[in-house]
């Protein structure tokens, strides 16, 4: 008998009325990523189909095994920016990916101290961004660096001390909330 990995994920809503997603989709790209980033926790995925907007946040409800990771997004964040209202996979997958990244971050323990997403300040938001943007590309899922680079050149100032603070993030693993710049 083989043992799934694989966390129980729960989309809403279950069918998208204003978007053209698939909510089974998204379960599918969840579960692969978790397990990709080691997140076996039950997973709730809530997507805000209302707006065209792409915040998103990721938060855990308790630190077991059993706690559940919440990830919010607003319908812009998983959009096929070519096609509006229409899902995009590769745009979805940086998504979701980043706010696993997050959520694992807050599993592991080394970022107890990190305020919740909603509360986060730029600098902050921007330096975490960075960090998971480095393990997003070691996971071959493509993020464009200098964009990664430019939201924390914005945050952090454009000068060879922010762009060796990014360099360090980007090719970073297993960083604390205390080793992030603007913590």
């Amino acid at each position: 008998m083989t043992t799934s990995t694989s966390p129980l994920v729960t989309v809403t809503p279950e069918r998208f009325s204003l978007v053209a997603y698939d909510a089974d989709r998204i379960v599918s790209i969840v579960r692969e990523l978790a397990e990709r980033v080691g997140v076996t926790n039950p997973i709730v995925v809530d997507v805000d189909e209302r707006t065209p907007l792409s915040k998103m946040s990721a938060a855990v409800d308790g630190s077991s095994s059993d706690a559940t990771v919440r990830l919010r997004f607003e319908s812009g964040a998983l959009e096929n920016t070519k096609a509006l209202t229409t899902f995009g996979e590769s745009r979805a997958r940086l998504s979701i990916g980043r706010m696993l990244l997050r959520a694992a971050d807050r599993l592991s323990g080394r970022f107890q101290d990190a305020p919740q997403d909603t509360e986060l300040t730029n600098p902050q938001n921007a330096a975490w961004d960075a960090y998971c943007g480095g393990r997003l590309e070691r996971l071959g899922l493509g993020p464009v660096e200098q964009q990664y680079r430019y939201d924390f050149r914005n945050r952090f100032g454009f000068g060879d001390d922010t762009d060796a603070a990014f360099d360090r993030l980007w090719a970073a693993d297993g960083l604390s909330w205390s080793d992030l710049p603007g913590t």
